[in-house]
Protein backbone atom coordinates (compact mmCIF):
# COMPACT_ATOMS: atom_id res chain seq x y z
CA UNK A 1 0.00 0.00 0.00
CA UNK A 2 1.23 3.49 -1.21
CA UNK A 3 0.41 6.31 1.35
CA UNK A 4 1.13 10.08 0.69
CA UNK A 5 0.95 12.70 3.57
CA UNK A 6 2.37 16.21 4.62
CA UNK A 7 3.18 15.20 8.20
CA UNK A 8 3.18 11.79 9.72
CA UNK A 9 -0.36 11.21 11.13
CA UNK A 10 0.02 10.19 15.01
CA UNK A 11 -2.41 7.28 14.39
CA UNK A 12 -0.21 5.81 11.43
CA UNK A 13 2.66 6.33 14.11
CA UNK A 14 0.49 4.67 16.82
CA UNK A 15 -0.52 2.07 14.91
CA UNK A 16 3.69 0.93 13.77
CA UNK A 17 4.89 1.18 17.07
CA UNK A 18 2.15 -0.75 18.37
CA UNK A 19 3.15 -3.61 16.07
CA UNK A 20 -0.14 -3.54 14.00
CA UNK A 21 1.64 -2.94 10.65
CA UNK A 22 3.41 -5.95 10.35
CA UNK A 23 3.20 -7.97 7.55
CA UNK A 24 2.22 -4.74 5.74
CA UNK A 25 4.47 -3.49 3.02
CA UNK A 26 3.67 0.16 3.28
CA UNK A 27 5.66 3.02 1.38
CA UNK A 28 4.77 6.06 2.85
CA UNK A 29 6.32 9.16 1.21
CA UNK A 30 6.04 13.20 1.69
CA UNK A 31 3.76 15.35 -0.45
CA UNK A 32 4.71 18.71 -1.75
CA UNK A 33 1.44 19.76 -2.20
CA UNK A 34 -2.70 18.05 -2.34
CA UNK A 35 -1.63 18.44 -6.27
CA UNK A 36 0.46 15.60 -6.30
CA UNK A 37 -1.19 14.00 -4.23
CA UNK A 38 -4.50 14.17 -6.42
CA UNK A 39 -2.09 13.26 -9.46
CA UNK A 40 -0.64 10.38 -7.78
CA UNK A 41 -4.14 9.05 -6.87
CA UNK A 42 -5.59 9.35 -10.41
CA UNK A 43 -2.11 7.46 -12.26
CA UNK A 44 -2.13 4.75 -9.57
CA UNK A 45 0.61 6.09 -8.06
CA UNK A 46 -0.85 6.42 -4.65
CA UNK A 47 -3.66 4.20 -3.39
CA UNK A 48 -3.67 6.60 -0.23
CA UNK A 49 -3.52 10.04 1.45
CA UNK A 50 -4.25 11.74 4.35
CA UNK A 51 -5.35 15.38 3.17
CA UNK A 52 -7.89 18.18 3.79
CA UNK A 53 -11.31 16.90 3.53
CA UNK A 54 -12.09 19.83 1.63
CA UNK A 55 -9.83 18.72 -1.04
CA UNK A 56 -12.68 16.15 -2.20
CA UNK A 57 -15.01 18.57 -3.34
CA UNK A 58 -12.58 19.46 -6.26
CA UNK A 59 -11.34 16.23 -6.85
CA UNK A 60 -14.73 14.84 -7.49
CA UNK A 61 -14.52 16.89 -10.43
CA UNK A 62 -12.17 14.80 -12.16
CA UNK A 63 -14.19 11.86 -12.27
CA UNK A 64 -11.81 10.09 -9.86
CA UNK A 65 -13.12 7.45 -7.35
CA UNK A 66 -12.25 8.82 -4.12
CA UNK A 67 -13.55 7.34 -0.73
CA UNK A 68 -13.13 9.15 2.12
CA UNK A 69 -12.41 6.49 5.12
CA UNK A 70 -12.39 8.91 8.44
CA UNK A 71 -10.73 11.60 10.14
CA UNK A 72 -7.09 11.21 11.54
CA UNK A 73 -7.93 14.23 13.73
CA UNK A 74 -10.66 15.63 14.92
CA UNK A 75 -9.25 19.42 14.44
CA UNK A 76 -6.52 20.82 12.23
CA UNK A 77 -4.96 23.26 14.42
CA UNK A 78 -4.56 26.56 12.00
CA UNK A 79 -3.22 29.94 12.82
CA UNK A 80 -2.76 32.65 10.14
CA UNK A 81 0.47 33.88 10.48
CA UNK A 82 1.76 36.96 9.32
CA UNK A 83 5.57 38.47 8.25
CA UNK A 84 6.83 40.93 11.68
CA UNK A 85 4.94 44.34 12.05
CA UNK A 86 1.58 43.12 10.44
CA UNK A 87 -0.84 43.49 13.21
CA UNK A 88 -3.86 42.95 11.90
CA UNK A 89 -6.11 41.48 9.17
CA UNK A 90 -6.44 44.97 7.55
CA UNK A 91 -3.01 45.30 7.11
CA UNK A 92 -2.98 42.33 4.51
CA UNK A 93 -4.64 44.43 2.34
CA UNK A 94 -2.85 44.17 -1.33
CA UNK A 95 -0.68 41.54 0.06
CA UNK A 96 0.84 37.78 -0.49
CA UNK A 97 -0.75 35.28 1.28
CA UNK A 98 0.66 31.70 0.39
CA UNK A 99 -1.29 28.64 0.24
CA UNK A 100 -1.55 25.07 -0.89
CA UNK A 101 -4.18 25.34 -3.41
CA UNK A 102 -6.02 28.31 -3.92
CA UNK A 103 -9.41 26.50 -4.69
CA UNK A 104 -9.45 23.69 -2.12
CA UNK A 105 -8.20 22.72 1.37
CA UNK A 106 -6.87 24.75 4.07
CA UNK A 107 -7.02 27.83 2.02
CA UNK A 108 -10.55 28.31 1.97
CA UNK A 109 -11.03 28.83 5.70
CA UNK A 110 -8.24 31.96 5.12
CA UNK A 111 -10.03 33.33 2.04
CA UNK A 112 -13.24 32.99 3.63
CA UNK A 113 -12.43 35.18 6.94
CA UNK A 114 -10.38 37.74 5.04
CA UNK A 115 -13.34 38.08 2.05
CA UNK A 116 -15.66 38.85 5.26
CA UNK A 117 -13.38 41.29 6.84
CA UNK A 118 -13.03 43.05 3.23
CA UNK A 119 -9.43 41.96 2.74
CA UNK A 120 -8.53 41.61 -0.75
CA UNK A 121 -5.16 40.07 -0.55
CA UNK A 122 -2.81 38.22 -3.03
CA UNK A 123 -3.05 34.67 -3.23
CA UNK A 124 0.11 32.78 -4.59
CA UNK A 125 0.36 28.26 -4.42
CA UNK A 126 3.55 27.87 -2.28
CA UNK A 127 3.19 24.12 -1.23
CA UNK A 128 2.37 22.13 1.84
CA UNK A 129 2.96 23.52 5.40
CA UNK A 130 7.04 23.11 4.96
CA UNK A 131 7.03 25.28 1.22
CA UNK A 132 4.74 27.23 3.06
CA UNK A 133 6.85 28.58 6.44
CA UNK A 134 10.02 28.56 4.04
CA UNK A 135 8.81 31.12 2.01
CA UNK A 136 7.47 32.89 5.07
CA UNK A 137 10.60 32.85 6.92
CA UNK A 138 12.28 34.46 3.76
CA UNK A 139 10.05 36.96 2.97
CA UNK A 140 8.45 35.95 -0.11
CA UNK A 141 5.21 36.05 1.18
CA UNK A 142 3.24 38.25 3.99
CA UNK A 143 1.08 35.42 5.43
CA UNK A 144 -0.04 31.77 5.12
CA UNK A 145 -1.70 29.27 7.40
CA UNK A 146 0.62 27.35 9.62
CA UNK A 147 0.42 24.51 12.20
CA UNK A 148 1.88 22.70 14.95
CA UNK A 149 4.90 22.88 14.75
CA UNK A 150 5.44 25.39 12.54
CA UNK A 151 3.48 28.18 13.92
CA UNK A 152 5.32 27.45 17.23
CA UNK A 153 8.65 28.16 15.31
CA UNK A 154 7.35 31.17 13.54
CA UNK A 155 5.85 32.81 16.65
CA UNK A 156 9.44 32.10 18.41
CA UNK A 157 10.86 34.01 15.46
CA UNK A 158 8.90 36.94 15.64
CA UNK A 159 6.09 36.40 13.20
CA UNK A 160 2.70 37.58 14.80
CA UNK A 161 -0.40 35.28 14.67
CA UNK A 162 -3.21 37.21 13.34
CA UNK A 163 -6.21 34.57 13.98
CA UNK A 164 -6.81 30.78 15.26
CA UNK A 165 -9.28 28.97 13.22
CA UNK A 166 -10.35 26.88 16.06
CA UNK A 167 -11.28 30.43 17.84
CA UNK A 168 -13.46 31.13 15.51
CA UNK A 169 -14.47 27.90 14.22
CA UNK A 170 -14.71 25.50 16.73
CA UNK A 171 -16.09 22.40 13.90
CA UNK A 172 -13.33 22.94 11.55
CA UNK A 173 -12.24 19.26 10.42
CA UNK A 174 -9.04 17.87 10.38
CA UNK A 175 -7.41 15.87 7.84
CA UNK A 176 -9.05 12.95 6.44
CA UNK A 177 -7.94 9.43 4.86
CA UNK A 178 -8.90 9.36 1.43
CA UNK A 179 -8.60 6.04 -0.68
CA UNK A 180 -9.09 5.02 -4.40
CA UNK A 181 -12.04 3.01 -4.49
CA UNK A 182 -10.64 -0.47 -6.47
CA UNK A 183 -8.12 -0.78 -3.34
CA UNK A 184 -11.34 -1.14 -0.91
CA UNK A 185 -11.67 -4.74 -0.04
CA UNK A 186 -8.14 -5.62 -0.88
CA UNK A 187 -6.39 -7.97 1.36
CA UNK A 188 -3.61 -5.36 1.90
CA UNK A 189 -6.43 -2.73 2.61
CA UNK A 190 -8.49 -4.18 5.02
CA UNK A 191 -4.93 -5.03 7.14
CA UNK A 192 -4.06 -1.51 7.06
CA UNK A 193 -7.78 -0.07 7.64
CA UNK A 194 -7.84 -2.28 10.77
CA UNK A 195 -4.83 -1.54 12.20
CA UNK A 196 -5.81 2.85 11.46
CA UNK A 197 -8.95 2.02 13.02
CA UNK A 198 -7.83 -0.06 15.88
CA UNK A 199 -4.97 2.97 16.43
CA UNK A 200 -7.77 6.24 16.44
CA UNK A 201 -8.94 6.77 12.85
CA UNK A 202 -11.98 9.01 13.88
CA UNK A 203 -15.66 9.14 12.09
CA UNK A 204 -16.28 11.81 10.34
CA UNK A 205 -18.13 14.13 11.53
CA UNK A 206 -20.97 16.14 10.03
CA UNK A 207 -20.82 19.51 11.27
CA UNK A 208 -17.30 19.76 10.04
CA UNK A 209 -18.58 19.49 6.52
CA UNK A 210 -21.24 21.38 7.00
CA UNK A 211 -18.95 24.02 7.76
CA UNK A 212 -17.02 23.50 4.30
CA UNK A 213 -19.95 23.61 2.61
CA UNK A 214 -20.79 26.83 4.28
CA UNK A 215 -17.19 27.99 3.34
CA UNK A 216 -18.12 26.97 -0.47
CA UNK A 217 -21.10 28.21 -0.34
CA UNK A 218 -19.73 32.15 0.78
CA UNK A 219 -16.70 31.69 -2.13
CA UNK A 220 -18.96 30.30 -5.23
CA UNK A 221 -16.96 27.01 -4.96
CA UNK A 222 -19.90 24.72 -4.21
CA UNK A 223 -19.63 22.08 -7.13
CA UNK A 224 -22.63 21.05 -8.76
CA UNK A 225 -24.84 18.18 -7.34
CA UNK A 226 -21.87 17.34 -4.87
CA UNK A 227 -23.07 14.37 -2.72
CA UNK A 228 -21.33 14.13 0.30
CA UNK A 229 -22.82 10.91 0.96
CA UNK A 230 -20.37 9.33 -2.54
CA UNK A 231 -17.28 10.18 -0.92
CA UNK A 232 -18.61 7.78 1.85
CA UNK A 233 -16.87 3.94 1.89
CA UNK A 234 -16.77 1.29 4.22
CA UNK A 235 -19.33 -0.67 5.61
CA UNK A 236 -17.98 -0.11 9.30
CA UNK A 237 -20.97 2.11 10.02
CA UNK A 238 -18.49 3.72 13.02
CA UNK A 239 -17.27 5.71 10.02
CA UNK A 240 -20.11 6.21 8.75
CA UNK A 241 -21.22 10.24 8.52
CA UNK A 242 -24.73 8.91 7.47
CA UNK A 243 -25.56 7.74 11.36
CA UNK A 244 -24.09 10.83 12.63
CA UNK A 245 -27.26 13.08 12.73
CA UNK A 246 -26.81 14.64 9.20
CA UNK A 247 -29.68 17.14 8.11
Amino acid sequence: MRISYFVPPALLVSARERGLLAGIALDESLTPNSAAQLAGLLSGELDLVVTAIDNLFEWSRTGAELRLLGQVEATTPLSLIAAPGIRSLAELDGRTIGVDAYDNGFALVARDRLQRAGVRAQWIEVGGVSERFEALADRSIAATLLGPPFEERARAAGFVELFRVQDEFPTFPGQGLVARADVLGTPEFEHLFSALCASGLLPVEREGLNLLIRFRSRLGLLPPNFDLSATLVHEDPSLDITRRGAS
